[in-house]
């Protein structure tokens, strides 16, 4: 029988980028590439969160000032597991300098990834239909169209959409920047 390891540090993947850039997909393979190896590793993903958390959960909930507070909370909720050990991958949207600067001053091991889609590819992609609810004048505050981001700029990687670049080869190089850097 193999025993899984602990992993050196524990830390925060923060994976951001625009709603459909693929935060969620990259997440859950890097995650089920390193729990075959290490016990005290966790998932995360924004969205679930944000139907667990009744505390910012309303109408007004995806204003600016409302994002940059549900993104403390997602900080909050990652520093938690660090303090006790764990390794935590987030995907997560929380665009905004005030979230990364707060992550990067309270949360040890910080890791920022920012997945840098440019629009046009995300309103094709749109699996939550977002952008065509925005376009049908659903609804507004849809961070990239009427409500502004701060795109990072202390990113520890930066991936550039490339079109037919694999998402493995996405996670591949996630996984060789941790190893690199004995982040894992």
């Amino acid at each position: 029988m193999k025993l899984k390891k602990q992993l050196p540090k524990a830390g925060v993947l923060w994976l951001t980028g625009l709603s459909g850039s693929g935060k969620t997909t990259i997440t859950k393979i890097l995650y089920n590439h390193l729990r075959k190896k290490y016990n005290k590793i966790k998932l995360l993903d924004g969205d679930v969160l944000r139907s667990r958390e009744k505390i910012y959960h309303s109408k007004n909930s995806f204003t600016k000032s409302n994002r940059i507070k549900i993104g403390k909370l997602y900080s909050r909720i990652c520093k938690k597991f660090v303090n006790k050990g764990y390794f935590v991958i987030i995907a997560v949207m929380a665009l905004y300098k005030e979230v990364h600067g707060y992550n990067r001053k309270t949360i040890k091991n910080y890791i920022e990834i920012f997945l840098d889609v440019p629009i046009k590819e995300l309103i094709k992609r749109d699996p939550k239909k977002i952008y065509k609810k925005f376009f049908q004048k659903k609804i507004s505050n849809v961070t990239g169209l009427d409500l502004k981001y701060d795109k990072p700029k202390k990113s520890n990687i930066t991936i550039k959409w490339k079109n037919n670049v694999l998402k493995e080869n996405i996670v591949k190089k996630i996984l060789i920047y941790l190893m690199r850097e004995r982040k894992i």
